[in-house]
């Protein structure tokens, strides 16, 4: 923090924060102050081509600076001056951590979001609907491909209409329709109510 930033062009600025990934503790992002009353802006990582605790270059130009995406500090989760990563001890403020995970219980998520255009947000909570208009329950889960890293399943666990000892298992693809805090899909009461249940290990992976 506090580094500055060398671009194609000249210098571009200042880092002013650091943005963290919680689940790998990875940094995603740099947050470049370009001028004092400029608007913080969010440098991807993979753009630093070098860095040494004075300056951090990177491959963009200031024009290249300006389309950067706005930090928008309420999007992200600023942590508690006891959060660490192993041997990592960074200033309280000078760093964030992004949006979508919480490591610690407690954690309050705020509304405000930013969905790339053309990409549809579902978050756990969210009540589901069966294609008559049956609530069926809520997304509890949801289970990711390995492979490539795409969700093929939202798993429905507490509140939902069927047995409570099983977990009803949904393929993402039968949900058609995603408003705010709601999923509706494509299958109507009895067909949700015919899915296979699969018992789901919290958190983890599906039991063979």
């Amino acid at each position: 923090m506090g580094a500055s930033v060398q671009g194609a062009d000249g210098p571009l600025g200042r880092v002013d924060a650091v943005i963290i990934d919680p689940t790998t503790a990875a940094v995603t992002h740099l947050v470049v102050l370009h001028d004092r009353f400029g608007p913080r802006l969010l440098v991807p990582i993979d753009t630093v081509t070098a860095a040494d605790p004075d300056t951090v270059t990177v491959e963009l130009d200031e024009a290249g600076l300006r389309a950067c995406p706005r930090f928008d500090e309420p999007a992200f989760n600023v942590p508690g001056e006891d959060w660490t990563h192993g041997d990592v001890v960074l200033d309280p403020g000078s760093y964030f951590l992004e949006p979508y995970a919480t490591p610690f219980d407690g954690w309050v998520l705020t509304e405000h979001e930013r969905i790339p255009k053309g990409e549809i947000s579902i978050r756990r909570g969210d009540e589901v609907y069966s294609s008559d208009g049956t609530r069926v329950g809520h997304v509890d889960e949801f289970l990711v491909d390995p492979a490539d890293g795409h969700i093929t399943h939202v798993v429905l666990r507490q509140g939902h209409v069927f047995r409570h000892d099983d977990d009803v298992v949904i393929p993402v693809s039968a949900a058609t329709v995603f408003e705010e805090g709601r999923v509706v899909l494509d299958l109507d009461l009895p067909a949700v109510e015919a899915l296979p249940k699969i018992p789901v290990k919290r958190h983890s992976h599906v039991r063979q």
